[in-house]
């Protein structure tokens, strides 16, 4: 199973950085989070044009031993909003690479400041 998400907000702040800073320190509230043993890798990338940052989370459930790997990348819009794409899955050799092709396929279709309407 994995999980895909994509978000648009300004709870930690309106750059790239700023958000990913306030995101990791949430991750590493367990009490909040749920999540235990958080490492971090961080790479500075690009994303629709824009400077990004991609990181690679490993860490467990709280309670649970199973490794977790969680890939996102961060990067900032219009109006101090920052979009936030993520792909969570267990940590197995099977699922990491499905993953590694999930999060370059939404990487690739993800539009910012794109107006549906």
């Amino acid at each position: 199973m994995y999980d895909l998400t994509v978000k648009r907000d300004r709870t930690y702040g309106t750059t790239a950085r700023a958000a990913s800073a306030g995101q990791l320190a949430w991750y590493r509230d367990t009490s909040e989070s749920s999540m235990a043993g958080v490492e971090v890798t961080t790479h500075k990338t690009r994303q629709n044009g824009r400077d990004a940052l991609w990181l690679e989370i490993d860490y467990h459930w709280e309670k649970q031993s199973a490794p977790r790997k969680r890939l996102e990348v961060f990067v900032a819009g219009k109006a101090g909003y920052v979009y936030q794409l993520l792909v969570d899955t267990e940590a197995t050799s099977q699922r990491l690479a499905e993953q590694s092709r999930l999060f370059a396929a939404a990487r690739k279709n993800l539009l910012i400041d794109v107006s549906t309407g």
